[in-house]
């Protein structure tokens, strides 16, 4: 998505308001009240784009077409079928041996039928490493040993929810 000059400049569009909202200058309830007014839109959007979505799919099903070009945007979809049927690997795995062992199929066409994957995903965990750290000593300087700085930090977001006991001033 391309950057754009408000952005790079530190101003935003309110799109309720239709101003400029200068970030740095805006009070703290002024860019609560963005924000929250930003995650609305992004939630009317989002269903905006299933319905438009949902009537896109139900002409290309009506056509039985699933690529179609239209003013100049060429649209995808998937058929109805698509990913309506799955294959259970155990039993898959049975008749695929059974059918090499027959001498039906060779040991290749079994193997592009069904791939073996071994995932073994290790994540850390930060209330016990927090436990760790606390016991001090060797361990944890073992344990501090293995923390790293990312190059670049994770982005991170403000959380915004509606407080009903108190008013919602929409004025800028």
């Amino acid at each position: 998505m391309q950057e754009h000059a408000l952005i790079r400049k530190r101003e935003v569009l309110d799109r309720t308001s239709g101003e400029v909202l200068p970030l740095s200058d805006a009070t703290t309830d002024r860019l609560a009240r963005f924000l929250d007014d930003s995650r609305e839109l992004e939630s009317i959007l989002s269903e905006t784009k299933a319905l438009v979505s949902d009537e896109l799919l139900r002409r290309m099903d009506r056509d039985a077409s699933w690529t179609v070009r239209a003013g100049g945007y060429e649209l995808r979809g998937q058929s109805p079928e698509a990913g309506a049927t799955y294959y259970e690997p155990l039993e898959l795995e049975q008749v695929l041996r059974r059918l090499r062992r027959q001498g039906l199929i060779t040991k290749e066409a079994a193997k592009a039928a069904l791939a073996y994957e071994v995932a073994v995903e290790r994540k850390p965990r930060q209330a016990g490493i927090r436990a760790l750290l606390r016991r001090g000593g060797e361990v944890a300087e073992a344990v501090a040993a293995c923390e790293h700085r990312r190059d670049e930090p994770p982005r991170r977001r403000v959380r915004v929810r509606r407080v009903h006991d108190e008013p919602v001033h929409r004025a800028a």
